[in-house]
């Protein structure tokens, strides 16, 4: 059986913008709360237990990407029973703070007790709605599912994930895109009718992109300054990472970053079907223990069935 080729989200630059290199605020905890627009996350903080901020190297925009879009899936499936805002709640706990990232670091980074003087209004700025949240992150997954939908056609021949793309989520229902095609029920003709409309589709998903603004930044801790996207949530984040996903006509990301090492694609695990980025050439599976187990199985099975084979063969 001839193998698909496994499809390959890589980074590029654009007009000579690499990765991002982002600034980040951490607050020890958060507490969920109410008010007149309903159910809100607020930052707790005291004197001694301060928010951090700077610039963050050991989150990408990919491994954001990766876990937003997978948050998504994991709110929106239709059989979810997960509380909604304990879930934000947790991701923003064990993430970065997700809204208001560069004026809350300039607050911070002010003065050396800034975090004291200015608690009112870091508390204020800081708190955001779970409502806001959660339609950035729809807006966000949505469309990064149909993409990675249409490229695992083109690159897999996934004819499943196409067919399967549209259902009614729990949060919001998917794109319907594809539900014009079907009326094909032979794989083949379908992917051929999806392909022959592919660059009419690809235009679609560019045309839902937001828009962004580019500025020269300094980057304090390094000293350099960067032209990059004016980001303000961990959103525009994502939608600059993911920008750069699609765009693939561009050179490569520079290799002079600090964190080249860390940079991959984004695949989809073969075990559990969650996004993770990839590290190796070779990955094919995140790095849960689960999926490393199941990865280990099926490796197993496949040595002892190609050395069953080549019993029979030799016999013969």
């Amino acid at each position: 059986m001839k193998q698909l080729p496994v499809i390959n989200l890589s980074f590029v630059e654009i007009g000579g913008v690499g990765e991002m290199v982002y600034r980040a605020v951490r607050f020890p905890e958060y507490i969920p709360d109410y008010d007149d627009d309903g159910e809100i996350i607020k930052p707790l903080f005291t004197g001694g237990h301060a928010p951090v901020s700077g610039t963050d190297y050991s989150l990408t925009g990919q491994d954001l990407l990766v876990s937003l879009c997978n948050l998504y899936v994991k709110l929106n499936n239709p059989d979810s029973t997960e509380s909604i805002s304990d879930t934000v709640w947790d991701w923003c706990r064990n993430n970065i703070h997700p809204y208001d990232i560069d004026s809350l670091c300039e607050i911070l980074e002010s003065e050396k007790n800034a975090h004291i003087t200015f608690m009112d209004i870091i508390e204020k700025d800081a708190t955001f709605s779970i409502k806001r949240f959660i339609k950035d992150l729809c807006d966000l997954g949505t469309v990064f599912e149909l993409y990675y939908t249409l490229d695992s056609l083109k690159y897999e021949g996934n004819v499943n994930n196409a067919r399967n793309l549209y259902y009614e989520g729990r949060l919001r229902d998917s794109l319907s895109f594809l539900e014009r095609y079907s009326k094909y029920e032979d794989d083949k003709e379908y992917k051929d009718h999806v392909l022959e409309d592919y660059n009419d589709l690809i235009f679609k998903v560019i045309d839902i992109f937001p828009d962004f603004r580019m500025r020269l930044k300094l980057d304090k801790k390094t000293g350099k300054v960067m032209f990059g996207a004016d980001v303000q949530s961990v959103f525009d984040i994502c939608w600059y990472t993911f920008s750069r996903i699609v765009a693939d006509v561009a050179p490569p990301v520079d290799e002079d970053l600090d964190y080249f090492e860390s940079q991959g694609s984004i695949l989809s695990c073969l075990a559990c079907g969650k996004y993770f980025v990839r590290r190796s050439s070779r990955q094919l599976y995140c790095d849960t223990w689960d999926c490393q187990a199941e990865r280990n199985r099926r490796n197993r099975r496949a040595s002892y069935a190609r050395k069953k084979a080549a019993e029979v063969e030799n016999k013969e």
